[in-house]
């Protein structure tokens, strides 16, 4: 694959952190960040989910979370279930 430069503003302790690593494992910063990113990216795409969760994925558009909409859901079912009585 071919290569594209990737410029990083970070501070000078984490250039020289970087550079010491770098020696130290006797592999390029570009080849140790790389290798990090593909790790992080593997992590990703290893989450399953479920299929009757993905199908369902992007369908809802909502600025609440997932624990605010999960509470909403449990109170409107308390509600209904207190009024049944």
């Amino acid at each position: 694959m071919p290569k594209t430069k990737l410029t990083l503003y970070v501070d000078k302790e984490t250039v020289d952190l970087a550079k010491k690593i770098s020696a130290y494992k006797g592999k390029s910063i570009s080849e140790m960040v790389s290798s990090y990113l593909n790790s992080e990216a593997s992590k990703i795409n290893n989450l399953k989910v479920s299929d009757a969760v993905s199908k369902w994925i992007g369908v809802v558009k909502t600025d609440k979370t997932y624990k605010e909409l999960k509470e909403e859901i449990i109170t409107e079912k308390i509600e209904k279930y207190e009024n049944i009585s």
